[in-house]
């Protein structure tokens, strides 16, 4: 029923008002305030703005391909306190293969963690049929190894994927970029996955 699951993961994050799903398998199913993986993303941004804000952000992505690129969102959503975007910057659809969302939780890992394992949980019972995987991973980006993420992933038969976790950084990385620990929650497509898991060096 495509017409239940939309908007489902939106309503889950933060209100846990829970619908009963016997399985999810297409992560278009889903929505994060109110946008699809396969939504253009001109429906929110101008090309100019697209452009830019793909330019700002090429830095974060300097051991992977060209093949994609991120635009954030900082605006007052319902849910999130940003968005940032996949998409390809040859497309000039600007087709979205990536949607992450995310709230602050700056210096409260322990509150992180807690709301982590609520959403995890629900993930389990949408994605029955999905395959789950607990990875904490360091940001290639510190070498000190004191950035890390805390990651649950969730791979779709369909190769498609979602994920939850808590992102804390080193405080002076916070300080120069002005980053914030943060909780994410993510749809994405299989090319997304395919392209994180082959960096350019």
């Amino acid at each position: 029923k495509v017409f239940v699951m939309k908007r489902l993961l939106l309503i889950l994050i933060l209100t846990l008002s829970f619908q009963t799903l016997t399985k999810a398998d297409d992560i278009s199913d889903f929505e994060i305030e109110g946008i699809s993986i396969g939504d253009s993303l001109l429906d929110h941004l101008s090309e100019k703005e697209i452009i830019e804000e793909m330019e700002t952000n090429k830095s974060s992505y300097r051991n992977f391909s060209d093949d994609f690129g991120e635009v954030y969102i900082f605006d007052k959503f319902e849910s999130y306190d940003r968005l940032s975007f996949l998409i390809k910057p040859e497309d000039k659809k600007y087709i979205i293969y990536f949607i992450k969302g995310s709230i602050s939780y700056d210096n409260k890992l322990d509150q992180c963690f807690a709301k982590k394992e609520e959403i995890k949980q629900e993930f389990s019972k949408i994605f029955k049929n999905a395959t789950e995987r607990k990875k904490t991973l360091k940001f290639k980006f510190d070498l000190t190894g004191k950035s890390v993420t805390y990651n649950y992933y969730f791979y779709l038969n369909s190769g498609d994927y979602a994920r939850v976790g808590c992102s804390k950084y080193r405080k002076d990385l916070k300080i120069k970029n002005n980053w914030e620990d943060s909780l994410q929650v993510v749809i994405g497509a299989e090319e997304i996955l395919n392209w994180f898991d082959n960096p350019i060096n």
